[in-house]
Protein backbone atom coordinates (compact mmCIF):
# COMPACT_ATOMS: atom_id res chain seq x y z
CA UNK A 1 0.00 0.00 0.00
CA UNK A 2 1.46 3.41 -0.93
CA UNK A 3 2.90 5.45 1.94
CA UNK A 4 0.58 8.40 1.38
CA UNK A 5 -2.49 6.18 1.54
CA UNK A 6 -1.27 4.65 4.81
CA UNK A 7 -0.57 8.11 6.21
CA UNK A 8 -3.96 9.45 5.12
CA UNK A 9 -5.72 6.45 6.68
CA UNK A 10 -3.85 6.91 9.96
CA UNK A 11 -4.65 10.62 10.08
CA UNK A 12 -8.32 9.97 9.36
CA UNK A 13 -8.44 7.33 12.11
CA UNK A 14 -6.95 9.76 14.63
CA UNK A 15 -9.46 12.44 13.65
CA UNK A 16 -12.35 10.01 14.10
CA UNK A 17 -11.12 8.75 17.47
CA UNK A 18 -10.44 12.27 18.76
CA UNK A 19 -13.81 13.48 17.52
CA UNK A 20 -15.80 10.60 18.97
CA UNK A 21 -14.07 10.11 22.31
CA UNK A 22 -12.66 13.47 23.36
CA UNK A 23 -14.09 16.43 25.24
CA UNK A 24 -15.10 17.03 28.83
CA UNK A 25 -16.03 13.40 29.37
CA UNK A 26 -12.49 12.22 28.64
CA UNK A 27 -10.32 12.24 31.77
CA UNK A 28 -7.14 13.21 29.96
CA UNK A 29 -8.77 16.17 28.22
CA UNK A 30 -10.33 17.48 31.43
CA UNK A 31 -7.16 16.94 33.46
CA UNK A 32 -4.96 18.91 31.05
CA UNK A 33 -7.33 21.86 30.78
CA UNK A 34 -7.90 21.86 34.55
CA UNK A 35 -4.17 21.86 35.23
CA UNK A 36 -3.62 24.97 33.12
CA UNK A 37 -6.38 26.91 34.88
CA UNK A 38 -4.16 27.09 37.96
CA UNK A 39 -0.98 27.45 35.90
CA UNK A 40 -2.24 30.62 34.22
CA UNK A 41 -3.15 32.11 37.59
CA UNK A 42 0.37 31.43 38.90
CA UNK A 43 2.19 32.67 35.79
CA UNK A 44 0.20 35.56 34.29
CA UNK A 45 3.16 36.83 32.24
CA UNK A 46 3.56 33.43 30.58
CA UNK A 47 -0.16 33.37 29.90
CA UNK A 48 0.21 36.74 28.18
CA UNK A 49 2.90 35.28 25.91
CA UNK A 50 0.58 32.39 25.07
CA UNK A 51 -2.16 34.84 24.11
CA UNK A 52 0.24 36.64 21.76
CA UNK A 53 1.31 33.36 20.18
CA UNK A 54 -2.23 32.04 19.81
CA UNK A 55 -3.25 35.15 17.84
CA UNK A 56 -0.77 34.11 15.13
CA UNK A 57 -3.13 31.24 14.39
CA UNK A 58 -6.26 33.35 14.01
CA UNK A 59 -7.88 34.39 10.76
CA UNK A 60 -6.56 37.94 11.13
CA UNK A 61 -3.02 36.57 10.72
CA UNK A 62 -3.52 33.53 8.49
CA UNK A 63 -5.73 35.01 5.78
CA UNK A 64 -3.38 37.93 5.02
CA UNK A 65 -0.41 35.54 5.07
CA UNK A 66 -2.09 33.25 2.54
CA UNK A 67 -3.15 36.18 0.38
CA UNK A 68 0.36 37.66 0.38
CA UNK A 69 1.89 34.30 -0.50
CA UNK A 70 -0.63 33.82 -3.31
CA UNK A 71 0.07 37.26 -4.73
CA UNK A 72 3.81 36.65 -4.67
CA UNK A 73 3.33 33.24 -6.29
CA UNK A 74 0.95 34.55 -8.97
CA UNK A 75 3.72 36.71 -10.40
CA UNK A 76 5.66 33.61 -11.47
CA UNK A 77 3.04 30.85 -11.60
CA UNK A 78 -0.67 31.67 -11.51
CA UNK A 79 -1.93 28.03 -11.22
CA UNK A 80 0.18 27.61 -8.08
CA UNK A 81 -1.37 30.72 -6.54
CA UNK A 82 -4.84 29.38 -7.29
CA UNK A 83 -3.91 26.00 -5.79
CA UNK A 84 -2.61 27.72 -2.66
CA UNK A 85 -5.80 29.71 -2.17
CA UNK A 86 -7.99 26.69 -2.92
CA UNK A 87 -6.11 24.63 -0.33
CA UNK A 88 -6.43 27.30 2.36
CA UNK A 89 -10.06 28.24 1.69
CA UNK A 90 -11.14 24.63 1.24
CA UNK A 91 -9.41 23.64 4.46
CA UNK A 92 -11.08 26.41 6.43
CA UNK A 93 -14.45 25.31 5.09
CA UNK A 94 -13.74 21.68 5.98
CA UNK A 95 -12.85 22.61 9.55
CA UNK A 96 -15.98 24.73 10.03
CA UNK A 97 -18.22 21.99 8.61
CA UNK A 98 -16.58 19.45 10.92
CA UNK A 99 -17.16 21.74 13.90
CA UNK A 100 -20.87 21.95 13.05
CA UNK A 101 -21.12 18.20 12.48
CA UNK A 102 -19.46 17.25 15.78
CA UNK A 103 -20.95 20.08 17.86
CA UNK A 104 -18.61 19.62 20.82
CA UNK A 105 -18.83 22.36 23.50
CA UNK A 106 -15.68 24.18 24.51
CA UNK A 107 -14.16 23.86 27.98
CA UNK A 108 -15.88 26.05 30.58
CA UNK A 109 -13.64 25.44 33.59
CA UNK A 110 -12.86 29.16 33.83
CA UNK A 111 -13.29 32.40 31.90
CA UNK A 112 -11.71 32.22 28.46
CA UNK A 113 -8.78 34.68 28.22
CA UNK A 114 -9.29 35.03 24.44
CA UNK A 115 -12.47 35.44 22.41
CA UNK A 116 -14.00 32.27 20.97
CA UNK A 117 -17.19 31.90 18.97
CA UNK A 118 -17.46 28.44 17.37
CA UNK A 119 -17.67 24.83 18.48
CA UNK A 120 -14.67 23.07 19.96
CA UNK A 121 -13.76 20.16 17.67
CA UNK A 122 -11.52 20.38 15.75
CA UNK A 123 -9.33 23.29 16.77
CA UNK A 124 -9.33 25.82 13.94
CA UNK A 125 -6.04 27.28 15.13
CA UNK A 126 -4.37 23.87 14.95
CA UNK A 127 -5.93 22.83 11.65
CA UNK A 128 -5.75 26.15 9.82
CA UNK A 129 -2.13 26.82 10.77
CA UNK A 130 -1.15 23.37 9.57
CA UNK A 131 -2.98 23.95 6.28
CA UNK A 132 -1.94 27.56 5.68
CA UNK A 133 1.71 27.34 6.67
CA UNK A 134 2.03 23.92 5.06
CA UNK A 135 0.49 25.09 1.78
CA UNK A 136 2.78 28.11 1.67
CA UNK A 137 5.80 25.85 2.23
CA UNK A 138 4.78 23.23 -0.33
CA UNK A 139 3.27 25.39 -3.07
CA UNK A 140 4.62 28.92 -2.73
CA UNK A 141 8.26 28.28 -1.82
CA UNK A 142 10.86 27.26 -4.41
CA UNK A 143 11.67 23.55 -4.34
CA UNK A 144 15.09 24.06 -2.78
CA UNK A 145 13.45 25.69 0.30
CA UNK A 146 10.47 23.36 0.48
CA UNK A 147 11.76 20.83 3.03
CA UNK A 148 12.99 23.47 5.46
CA UNK A 149 9.84 25.49 4.98
CA UNK A 150 7.68 22.48 5.75
CA UNK A 151 9.60 21.74 8.94
CA UNK A 152 9.14 25.36 10.01
CA UNK A 153 5.44 25.26 9.09
CA UNK A 154 4.74 22.14 11.12
CA UNK A 155 6.78 23.42 14.07
CA UNK A 156 4.91 26.73 14.14
CA UNK A 157 1.56 24.96 13.88
CA UNK A 158 2.47 22.69 16.78
CA UNK A 159 3.47 25.67 18.90
CA UNK A 160 0.34 27.66 18.13
CA UNK A 161 -2.00 24.70 18.53
CA UNK A 162 -0.47 23.85 21.90
CA UNK A 163 -1.52 27.23 23.27
CA UNK A 164 -5.22 26.41 22.89
CA UNK A 165 -5.65 23.90 25.78
CA UNK A 166 -3.14 25.90 27.81
CA UNK A 167 -5.47 28.88 27.48
CA UNK A 168 -8.49 26.73 28.30
CA UNK A 169 -10.33 27.31 25.02
CA UNK A 170 -9.88 23.80 23.57
CA UNK A 171 -9.61 20.24 24.79
CA UNK A 172 -6.31 18.56 23.84
CA UNK A 173 -8.20 16.13 21.60
CA UNK A 174 -9.55 19.14 19.67
CA UNK A 175 -6.00 20.22 18.93
CA UNK A 176 -4.78 16.75 17.96
CA UNK A 177 -7.82 16.38 15.72
CA UNK A 178 -7.18 19.78 14.17
CA UNK A 179 -3.55 19.00 13.40
CA UNK A 180 -4.43 15.63 11.86
CA UNK A 181 -7.35 16.96 9.85
CA UNK A 182 -5.16 19.80 8.60
CA UNK A 183 -2.40 17.38 7.61
CA UNK A 184 -4.91 15.09 5.91
CA UNK A 185 -6.34 17.95 3.85
CA UNK A 186 -2.85 19.22 3.04
CA UNK A 187 -1.79 15.75 1.92
CA UNK A 188 -4.81 15.44 -0.38
CA UNK A 189 -4.32 18.88 -1.90
CA UNK A 190 -0.56 18.43 -2.34
CA UNK A 191 -1.09 15.07 -4.08
CA UNK A 192 -3.63 16.62 -6.46
CA UNK A 193 -1.32 19.56 -7.13
CA UNK A 194 1.59 17.24 -7.91
CA UNK A 195 -0.53 15.28 -10.38
CA UNK A 196 -1.74 18.48 -12.02
CA UNK A 197 1.80 19.80 -12.30
CA UNK A 198 3.04 16.57 -13.89
CA UNK A 199 0.20 16.61 -16.39
CA UNK A 200 1.29 20.06 -17.55
CA UNK A 201 4.88 19.04 -18.26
Amino acid sequence: MPFRLILASALLLIVLVAGLSGGGGLYGDAAVVGHFVGWRARYPDAAGALIFLTHLGGSAALIPAAAAAALATAARHRPAAIALLATVVGGRLLIELTKMAVGRPRPTLDTHPVYVFSQSFPSGHAGNTMITFGAIALIALPERWRAGGLVAAVTLSLLIGSTRPMLGVHWPSDVVGGWCLGLLWLLICWTLWERFSRSRT
